[in-house]
């Protein structure tokens, strides 16, 4: 009788423990409450090693994502995963490789990289007029941790081949290069020369994600004229030839 109960509990842990490791992440995932603006849809494979066809974050589409979760943070109550999204090759979709965990509302991420079209991350901006811009967002983070804020955010940010559709065609602009950081608990992103756009800037982005920027720029002499007219819509330049940037 003592060897059936020992067979039959062993047999039971097994189930269970197959029961886990197959779990389905379509039926976790449509039981959780996700974090406002995060929407996922198109779900399979397990729980552990599982497939989104396409999620949605404030309001930027992210194909074909992939995750391996990790076991034992979640006996402390964390998420901890590596995550591929997107196809690094295509720049007209958001790509992204990297580490993340959740715990509650705090986020952290190591060795981050990620490419946005920057049509899609311009459309957020509030301009002061229509621009149909070009090129790739490259966010490459070593160290980021947020909770009710900003904590901790380090990495790098660039504009690669940027350019935008004039009246006279594509106007090519080169790289722009920034430093990410966090400033009382807002994440910020320092833009900085040299560029054609003579352009320095500080952005602001808090957990609303109103952005704030302000800076100024000067376009290069040797940029169309229709650039250097478009600036005035920007306000009345400087001594030195700089506009200014306030939104």
């Amino acid at each position: 009788m003592k060897s059936v109960l020992k067979w039959g509990s062993l047999c039971l842990v097994v189930y269970f423990i197959f029961l886990i490791v197959k779990l389905p992440a379509v039926h976790v995932l449509s039981r959780i409450q996700l974090a406002e603006g995060v929407n996922v849809s198109g779900i399979s494979g397990t729980i552990w090693h599982g497939h989104a066809q396409r999620a949605q974050v404030n309001g930027l589409p992210i194909n074909d994502l992939n995750w391996s979760l990790s076991f034992l943070p979640l006996l402390l109550g964390e998420i901890s995963a590596d995550i591929k999204a997107g196809n690094i090759r295509d720049v007209g979709q958001i790509s992204a490789t990297g580490h993340v965990s959740f715990s509650g509302q705090r986020f952290q991420a190591e060795s981050l990289l990620a490419y946005v079209p920057a049509n899609l991350a311009i459309s957020l901006l509030p301009l002061p007029i229509p621009i149909q811009a070009d090129g790739r967002f490259k966010v490459q983070l070593n160290e980021v941790d947020y909770g009710s804020g900003c904590q901790t955010f380090t990495g790098k940010g660039q504009w690669l081949n940027a350019n935008f559709t004039g009246v006279t065609g594509v106007i090519e602009l080169g790289n722009f290069d920034a430093d990410l950081s966090c400033q009382d608990g807002n994440v910020v992103l320092n833009v900085k020369q040299p560029n054609s756009f003579g352009l320095t800037a500080k952005a602001i982005i808090p957990t609303n994600m109103k952005f704030k920027i302000e800076g100024r720029f000067k376009p290069d002499v040797n940029l169309p004229k229709e650039v250097h007219q478009a600036a005035q819509f920007f306000g009345k330049a400087d001594a030195d030839g700089y506009y200014p940037i306030k939104f």
